[in-house]
């Protein structure tokens, strides 16, 4: 992970040190990504935050609708976390994946020195995003987000690349092997995201049942000639007003964007771009029945981006891009150490995922293309390598209104 980001890094910065600007050819003063932020299981509840790709603000108002549909698939775990040194000693010289033979889970002993937490999920979750971009001046912009998301079973024609039967068919014939991840056992295009955290709070969510996931309010400062090599730079101030049934709350973060144009031949460029962000979680709670989804006080995130574009004689452009995002772990990766999992009774192979993903940075790739005229059509696929579960697999479009 670290060194996927190293070399988006390195690209970056070697870059900067020699460009030639063509004054023949104008250059899109933004990178048209789509929004590409993951359908997690868990961060469809919070706000999160990603790159702003922009040099200046844009001269006119617009609305961009984005629509994503990504495969979650998580077994049945139970996870217990001891509170006591003496549960802590016992496990912690085993390997994760035998603690479970030497406690009995049953005994008030047991059950009284630890914290537990229980998740499965399974299905496509589907979530629809409008966003407004308002600049204010030469220096200042803010942007509206609205979010909701529904779960899905996934079954065709409405979905898929992101449905089982696709998923699954590209591991039998592709890569994987026969039901790597025992998906097919358990039963194929099902629906339910089922999670009781460790105040005992559950949060049950089937088949077409949909929420309202929040607003986000954005405030965009941009520099002008702050950083040497023509990079440009701009700073973002983010309020995430979260309204669903399991998390009504308010997150606070900011974000720190670097952004550059790279003139390559009369009709094509590059474009790279790095971001930092920080997001504060339950800045403000704004119940007292929230679930808890991370133990940690927030999330760092930091995306690379890169694009190849082509300028036509229309000044049309088309745009190929490669996105990288990586955000910080829900619960510490110090509590990994120590942790006892029980399996699902039915389990035998990659059983473990929905839980130990979760002390581990949440990373994926994407791949864009976006056609820019007056408006701009953007499309992407996305992919987990590492089975992150951020989803497994997830596609989107997103269409741009520019209010000219």
């Amino acid at each position: 992970m670290l060194k996927s980001t190293g070399v988006f890094v390195f690209v970056f910065f070697i870059s900067c040190i020699k460009t030639h600007a063509q004054d023949t050819l104008v250059l899109n003063t933004s990178v048209q990504k789509p929004s590409l932020l993951s359908a997690h299981v868990f961060g469809i509840f919070s706000s999160r935050l990603e790159g702003h790709f922009k040099s200046k603000p844009d001269q006119n108002s617009s609305l961009q609708f984005d629509y994503l549909s990504g495969n979650v698939w998580g077994q049945p775990v139970e996870n217990y976390i001891p509170t006591s040194n003496t549960i802590k000693n016992l496990v912690t010289p085993y390997e994760w994946h035998r603690r479970e033979f030497f406690v009995d889970r049953t005994d008030e002993n047991f059950l009284s020195n630890t914290e537990n937490f229980k998740i499965a999920y399974d299905g496509v979750i589907k979530g629809l995003k409008a966003k407004v971009y308002v600049p204010i001046n030469s220096k200042n912009a803010i942007q509206v987000e609205l979010r909701s998301f529904l779960l899905t079973r996934g079954r065709f024609p409405f979905t898929g690349l992101t449905g089982d039967d696709f998923i699954e068919a590209i591991h039998s014939n592709i890569a994987g092997g026969e039901d790597p991840f025992q998906r097919r056992e358990f039963g194929l295009n099902q629906a339910e995201i089922n999670y009781t955290d460790r105040q005992g709070r559950q949060l049950l969510i089937h088949e077409n049942e949909g929420f309202f996931g929040g607003v986000k309010l954005d405030y965009y400062h941009y520099f002008e000639n702050l950083l040497p090599y023509e990079m440009h730079f701009n700073i973002g101030l983010h309020s995430g007003i979260n309204t669903s049934p399991f998390n009504k709350s308010i997150d606070l973060g900011f974000t720190a964007n670097v952004f550059k144009n790279i003139a390559f031949r009369d009709n094509t460029y590059f474009q790279l771009g790095l971001s930092l962000g920080y997001l504060h979680l339950k800045t403000a709670s704004l119940s007292d029945r929230n679930i808890e989804f991370a133990t940690r006080p927030g999330f760092l995130n930091l995306e690379s981006v890169f694009t190849y574009n082509i300028l036509n004689s229309k000044q049309q452009t088309h745009s190929f891009g490669l996105d990288f995002y990586i955000q910080s772990a829900y619960h510490k990766p110090s509590e990994y150490d120590y942790s006892i999992l029980f399996r699902n009774e039915r389990a035998d192979r990659s059983w473990h995922y929905s839980v130990t993903q979760l002390y581990l940075n949440n990373n994926y790739w994407t791949f864009f293309y976006a056609f820019t005229d007056k408006n701009s059509f953007r499309v992407y696929l996305q992919q987990d390598w590492l089975v992150n579960n951020t989803p497994d697999l997830q596609t989107g479009v997103s269409y741009v209104i520019s209010f000219r």
